[in-house]
């Protein structure tokens, strides 16, 4: 299609060729080109894709200055992706952040045998993240929410919990923790005497499109997994 008669581009004469010779070709699932048969004009080297498929363009003179963008459809129909290429780049694109652990007692203080101790996540980090992404010139959005963290206690045994748990606050109970786990041995004999405490989260990905017929569906779950490392120690009985 051409870009515009003379009339729509500022300082265009009328027989300027250029004004009605300005395409954008799409010949392969690449990036879009500008192109025109002569004229005093030229495309700047940037242009975006707009929602509808078409291009945004921006016009400059011959010194490169900027005169103003129009707004072109490719002189080619896109191709279209499939569902299996879609997902595929989808996937490449989750990557939600890594967790940050919390524990009470705290970890770097040092956690005690027979005392339960508190596992948690930020209550912020347990939200659905998104992002968006082109495949083939056509916007995808992906979205990754977390379903439930493993804990991994250092010592063999494991947690896994619903939820990001409970952040501990003075006066609250052991009752009110969603996520917890008591040592009954210290951590002597272990690496550096300390455990190492690995929280690991997975997300269930997801993914919408614009202008692939509503093209929608579930992606493979991911991980991402944060550790910290803590003495544990037995509770010292005082003699009198």
């Amino acid at each position: 299609m051409t870009a515009a008669d003379s009339t729509e581009v500022e300082n265009c004469s009328n027989g300027d060729v250029f004004c009605s010779t300005l395409t954008v070709e799409r010949p392969t699932t690449e990036d879009p080109s500008p192109t025109n048969t002569g004229g005093s004009l030229n495309y700047c080297s940037s242009y975006y894709l707009q929602p509808d498929g078409s291009y945004n363009v921006d016009v400059c003179d011959a010194n490169g200055n900027y005169i103003q963008t129009l707004n072109l459809q490719p002189s080619r129909p896109r191709p279209q992706p499939t569902q299996s290429t879609v997902i595929a780049s989808a996937m490449g694109a989750l990557n939600p952040p890594a967790p940050t652990i919390h524990t009470s007692p705290a970890y770097r203080s040092g956690l005690l045998v027979q005392t339960p101790t508190w596992l948690w996540l930020p209550p912020s980090y347990w939200r659905t993240y998104s992002t968006t992404i082109v495949v083939w010139g056509y916007v995808v959005t992906i979205f990754a929410t977390p379903t439930m963290v493993r804990w991994k206690m250092g010592n063999g045994d494991s947690v896994t919990c619903i939820g990001p748990g409970t952040p501990w606050v003075p006066g609250l109970g052991n009752a009110f923790s969603t996520c917890k786990y008591t040592y009954r041995h210290s951590s002597d004999g272990a690496s550096g005497d300390r455990y190492r405490i690995t929280a690991t989260v997975t997300f269930a990905g997801s993914f919408t499109t614009v202008g692939l017929g509503g093209m929608r569906g579930p992606l493979g779950a991911v991980t991402r997994s944060a550790s910290v490392y803590a003495p544990v120690a037995e509770i010292q009985g005082l003699v009198v």
